[in-house]
């Protein structure tokens, strides 16, 4: 109480335990609360990695509007997170969602972000590969060739 102002303190006097306050608060900003836990779900459950854009940066933003809504007493399972994290990569991901899902390989979210970012250095390292060239038909052209001594008659 020590830390609350002066007006708080007089109004919150009467209350017995500091549980009994944290209640009364709730209901007063519940429904503040309500439309960020809906705001940052929409955010988290939306969220895509654009191609080219750093998977470090994505996946710490994921974590963080995790984090968040943890905050506002909503709890993700870590197999929902982890899930999550994988559902909003792009295709060109998709190997290393393969290769995670069939070895079934557990870690924290920070271990999956770090194992992301090392995924991207290795596609960024490849070069493309383009293969340019005809096929090894010649074009027969539309016109019919005449041989010499082979002359057509009328």
């Amino acid at each position: 109480m020590a830390s609350m102002s002066n007006e708080l303190q007089r109004r919150y006097e009467d209350f017995k335990y500091a549980v009994d306050i944290h209640d009364h608060l709730r209901t007063l900003f519940g429904e503040q609360t309500r439309s960020l836990r809906l705001a940052t779900s929409k955010e988290l459950f939306s969220s895509r990695l654009q191609n080219g854009a750093s998977v470090h940066e994505h996946g710490v933003k994921i974590k963080s509007l995790i984090e968040k809504l943890e905050t506002l007493e909503v709890v993700i399972p870590h197999e929902l997170a982890l899930d999550l994290i994988l559902w909003s990569l792009p295709s060109s991901f998709e190997p290393f969602v393969t290769n995670f899902t069939m070895n079934k390989i557990d870690c924290t979210l920070e271990e999956l972000v770090n194992m992301m970012k090392n995924f991207e250095s290795t596609i960024k390292k490849e070069k493309p590969v383009f293969l340019i060239g005809s096929s090894s038909k010649a074009k027969k052209s539309s016109k019919p060739k005449i041989k010499k001594g082979n002359a057509l008659k009328p």
